[in-house]
């Protein structure tokens, strides 16, 4: 605002000034210039504003996945399609997520062209894993005689998802975290998985051979496999605790990346297990089947989504409340991992 003030004194002591020699000299020149100075601050309006209306932003990610600690390119653009060039244009851009409460809000200064574009690359650093919002919010440029300031609200955004890091001090042992049984395993064993097949779907990459219909599968030229009614006592259950104390610290970082771990070696040992996690919205556990990546990266994208707690411990502390868990629960926090065997 001051700076307003300040221009527009300034441009008033200019006028009065040529006012005056105008009057002193009886030149048409300065007849000329008088004519000008009035003229100039509607046509700056003017044409500022339609440069306003006409400015086309862009926003796009190099990648829309990555591994938390490693960085993220976005490019930001300015198309302007008028006669019109702005010397001096600042955009503004945010990076939120829903599990940390802090928005980064950051500016730049983009040169707006005649009839062109103009990109500038700028890479983003995500210390934590999550789902994020890189969100274009504002541009504000003033006229050219800095009279008068534009303001445009923008709505683009783009959505990057951001994978925890595996821990190299955490493995998985069959032998340390129970037996364990693949609850779509065909047995007539009792305490094992029940043979009743409730529904034939298409082969997903990571599901076991076994559980494919040969015959159906033959017939119909595509691979198709059974699902089981799921009976399993034994069937692997990671539960994630999403404890996040305060929003600088790491405990919930580090309970993503042991549960990512622990997923991760589960699938390579051929096992099918629940990602299941305590959400403060429904007020209840969310288990997601996990059979291959594909399953564990859809568990993770909406577990991103969910509100961490600030109490230690809650979703095991609501689980040893209603025992609504079975099997073997592999409880795991910012600490490490856990057996338990409900």
């Amino acid at each position: 605002m001051l700076k307003k003030v300040f221009h527009a004194f300034t441009y008033g002591v200019l006028f009065l000034l040529i006012l005056l020699m105008a009057d002193f000299y009886k030149q048409p020149l300065f007849l000329f210039l008088l004519m000008l100075l009035v003229a100039l601050p509607p046509v700056s309006y003017y044409v500022c504003r339609q440069v306003h209306t006409s400015l086309v932003p862009s926003l796009q990610a190099s990648s829309l996945y990555g591994i938390s600690g490693g960085s993220i390119t976005l490019s930001i653009g300015l198309h302007n399609p008028t006669f019109f060039p702005i010397p001096n244009c600042t955009l503004s851009y945010e990076v939120t997520s829903s599990y940390y409460p802090c928005n980064e809000t950051f500016k730049c200064n983009i040169p707006v062209y005649s009839r062109s574009g103009f990109t500038f690359d700028t890479p983003v650093t995500f210390k934590k894993s999550g789902c994020y919002q890189v969100r274009l919010t504002h541009i504000q440029f003033y006229d050219y005689l800095r009279f008068f300031s534009y303001e445009k609200k923008l709505s683009i955004h783009q959505e990057i998802v951001i994978q925890p890091k595996r821990a190299d001090d955490i493995s998985f042992d069959s032998a340390a975290f129970g037996e364990g049984f693949d609850e779509f395993e065909e047995t007539n064993a009792k305490g094992l998985v029940s043979s009743n097949v409730t529904d034939i779907r298409e082969y997903i990459p990571g599901d076991r051979l076994q559980k494919i219909h040969w015959k159906l599968s033959a017939k119909i030229d595509k691979l198709m496999v059974k699902e089981n009614e799921q009976t399993s006592s034994n069937q692997f259950t990671i539960l994630v605790e999403l404890y996040l104390p305060d929003p600088k610290s790491l405990l919930l970082e580090q309970s993503l990346t042991n549960a990512c771990t622990i997923a991760y070696e589960l699938l390579n040992a051929g096992e099918v297990f629940f990602f299941c996690y305590y959400s403060m919205h429904e007020e209840d556990f969310i288990r997601h089947l996990v059979r291959c990546m594909e399953d564990l990266e859809s568990a993770l994208l909406e577990c991103f989504y969910q509100t961490p707690y600030t109490e230690e411990n809650y979703a095991l502390h609501i689980l040893d409340k209603t025992d609504v868990l079975k099997g073997t629960v592999l409880h795991i926090s910012g600490k490490g991992v856990k057996d338990i065997v409900s």
